[in-house]
């Protein structure tokens, strides 16, 4: 049981050093990251005309920084937001919709080294 408690505390430490930890999951639940790098995609699809999709939500950043792009079926980006501490300001709200053609529309979350609450929801209109 000792050796199976070492296995564990060593697991979280190697993936705090190389990922960070992420306790939630980003699009379902408000998520608490710390350390958090790397790169997350999330996938919408859209099969009408006109319709658009995205995500609202809000960041709240202890450290670090998170840059979040929404990009188009054809891989440009529609709108992107930073979510950093700026002076004082620590939290900051998400507005990342777009869409008017069909296809895949895709998230884009780059982490370099953040740590603090990432809550977002997908929305359709």
């Amino acid at each position: 049981m000792r050796l199976l408690l070492i296995a564990l505390v060593a697991a979280l430490a190697l993936l705090y050093v190389t990922l960070g930890l992420r306790f939630g999951y980003v699009t379902l639940t408000p998520t608490w990251l710390v350390g958090a790098q790397g790169q997350n995609r999330y996938v919408l699809e859209v099969y009408e005309d006109g319709q658009r999709v995205g995500y609202r939500g809000r960041c709240a950043v202890q450290s670090g920084r998170a840059v979040l792009r929404l990009l188009a079926p054809d891989g440009r980006q529609i709108v992107g937001r930073t979510c950093q501490r700026v002076g004082d300001r620590n939290e900051w709200t998400l507005h990342l919709v777009g869409g008017g053609q069909p296809g895949r529309y895709q998230l884009v979350v780059d982490f370099d080294a953040y740590t603090g609450l990432l809550d977002l929801a997908e929305t359709r209109q």
